[in-house]
This record gives structure tokens, C-alpha cells and sequence, in this order.
């Protein structure tokens, strides 16, 4: 490692140096190279980096804020991320996560909504707009459960659909050839597909794959 006429700090992870080829780049300590040049600032002193690189630490970006508002802003921004809904919707929009962060934030509300009441009873302050807001709350809760209830039903299999139809036919011809592959004599692979086909009409059939399905 390169020895420079001046103290490197302790807490320092690297320090901006220049390479034979005048290249500027942020040289580990440890890793300094006897053709390094230290490159200066301004005010002549070398420049050193403190943890890791990348992007700066939340203490960083707020302590750089120009003013109270832009350090609020900041803080706002970091939190939001945090926030199980935000981050739901933006990493998969799509997803019925989204609907079970909306229920979990709004429990959270209701649960907040019904600590403040009990405060304001212990100050003996009304309570009337607490109890308000939370009873809109509450059903706010309820009305997100039943979308989602909905949703989920909306999703289940419809054997009656023409779509399953067609699936359902599908399936039925590749048994079929996989029938005949197998060498199945003709005459037994339609007692075998005339038996299959009186079941799948029986409503019995129907019912019980219906009453499985709401099991899943």
C-alpha cells in the first residue's frame, strides 16, 4: 500500500485518488496502490469516504435538506416506502395482496381510532367524533372483505362455462389417445369413454366436484 504524507482517518473506507492514467475513482484503503496520486479538493485536503458507497444513509439525505420542509419531505418519502400498502401497490398492483394490506391498514386505524376514545373517555372529553370516524372505519373493514370475498369466488372454477367445456374436452381426447397409445382395443376404450361420459352428466358428479372445489 502507498504511504501519503498525511493521516488517513481511522473511520475512513476509501479515498479518492487519481491512477496513472488520470483516472479519478474512490480507491479502498486497503487496497492503495503505490502508483496512486491522492486526489485534492478545493481547499487542498484529500478526500476520503466514510461507510459504504451507494446511495447516502436517511440521516444523510435529511441532515443535506436546504430547509425544514424539503427534511420533511424526506422523512415522508422513506416512511411511505415502509408502508405495507404503498409497497404492496407498487410491487404488484395486480395482486389480491393489495386488498389484504387495505383490511390490515384499516384494522390498524380502527384498533388507533378506539385507543383515542379511550383517552379522550379518561380526560373526560366527547367522544362522539372519534366514535364517528371509527364506526366508518369498521365498515370501510367490512366493505374491503366483501370485494375481497368476491374476488375469490369470482375466481372459482365454473363448470358450467363453456371455457371448462373446452378444457374439460380437451383433457377427455388426450385420454382418448393416450388410450389407444396404450393399446386399449377400440371396442373397450368407448365402454371406457360411454361409463366416463355418464358420470361427468350425473348431477351427483357435478355436486361433489363443486363441494371439493370449496374446500381448496
Amino acid at each position: 500500500m502507498a504511504v501519503f504524507d498525511f493521516e488517513i482517518p481511522e473511520d475512513a473506507t476509501r479515498i479518492r485518488v487519481q491512477d496513472p492514467n488520470g483516472k479519478i475513482l474512490w480507491r479502498k484503503i486497503k487496497e492503495i496502490k503505490d502508483t496512486d496520486v491522492p486526489d485534492f479538493n478545493d481547499k487542498g485536503a484529500p478526500v476520503f469516504m466514510k461507510g459504504a458507497p451507494g446511495k447516502p444513509s436517511l440521516k444523510e439525505e435529511v441532515a443535506k435538506a436546504s430547509t425544514p420542509a424539503e427534511a420533511k419531505k424526506v422523512l415522508k418519502k422513506e416512511y411511505m416506502k415502509k408502508d405495507g400498502v404503498a409497497s404492496t401497490v407498487n410491487s404488484n398492483l395486480d395482486s389480491s395482496d393489495v386488498l389484504d394490506s387495505v383490511i390490515k391498514g384499516l384494522a390498524e386505524e380502527t384498533a388507533s381510532l378506539a385507543y383515542e376514545r379511550e383517552e379522550a373517555e379518561k380526560r373526560g372529553e366527547s367522544t362522539s367524533q372519534i366514535s364517528l370516524r371509527r364506526v366508518n372505519a369498521l365498515r370501510a373493514v367490512g366493505d374491503v372483505w366483501l370485494k375481497k370475498r368476491d374476488l375469490l369466488s369470482s375466481k372459482s372454477l365454473d363448470l358450467e362455462s363453456k371455457a371448462f367445456q373446452v378444457v374439460f374436452g380437451h383433457i377427455a381426447e388426450t385420454f382418448r389417445k393416450a388410450c389407444d397409445e396404450a393399446g386399449v382395443r377400440p371396442e373397450m376404450s368407448e365402454t371406457i369413454f360411454a361409463n366416463f361420459a355418464k358420470f361427468v352428466d350425473d348431477e351427483d358428479w357435478i355436486r361433489e366436484a363443486k363441494s371439493k372445489m370449496e374446500k381448496i
